[in-house]
């Protein structure tokens, strides 16, 4: 005799979906560019690269900047096991952690509201605890791959064909004002 199967509700977790994590990111990136003002638009590159790294072997890379590409296939190996999409939809999906995560840091006070409103991350003198500091910094330590990957892009600017957005077709930038 068949028995009805219960419905399953399978629930997951990945982090580019939490605004939580993305907070901690975010300030990963902070500490370790020492960014005081940055575009909301690259931030959120920034943050995408540092949850998927290997995705950095396909960026169109200055010459000097090639051989990060070795670096990111190397990173391969701690791929998640989750399938995500491809980077342009799995950006836009993490498009409402991160705008909490701003939203929640500026309502704290460690960014500037007004600034925010501008789609500018202006980071305040407020800095965060001690052990908070000491874990992110900790974190940025024992990745300094990931961190490579982060420094180099931060080089690069945002708009047009040169800039990230056009480097990494993660976001239209046909009609960036240069």
């Amino acid at each position: 005799m068949l028995h009805q199967v219960a419905r399953m509700i399978h629930l997951s977790y990945h982090p580019a979906f939490d605004a939580f994590n993305s907070i901690f990111r975010f300030l990963r990136i902070r500490l370790n560019e020492n960014i005081s003002s940055i575009e909301v638009d690259k931030l959120r590159i920034l943050d995408y690269y540092l949850l998927f790294p290997w995705r950095a072997a396909t960026i169109r890379l200055l010459q000097k900047d090639i051989g990060l590409r070795k670096v990111a296939k190397g990173l391969e190996a701690v791929q998640d096991y989750a399938t995500l999409p491809s980077g342009e939809s799995l950006l836009e999906r993490m498009r409402p952690s991160q705008t909490a995560a701003l939203q929640t840091m500026a309502h704290d006070g460690v960014v500037d509201i007004r600034q925010l409103r501008n789609d500018v991350v202006q980071f305040t003198r407020l800095m965060p605890p001690e052990e908070l500091i000491r874990r992110l910094n900790e974190r940025n330590q024992s990745e300094p791959d990931k961190m490579s990957i982060i420094h180099a892009l931060n080089s690069y600017g945002l708009l047009g064909q040169d800039g990230l957005k056009g480097r990494t077709a993660l976001l239209e930038h046909r009609y960036d004002k240069i």
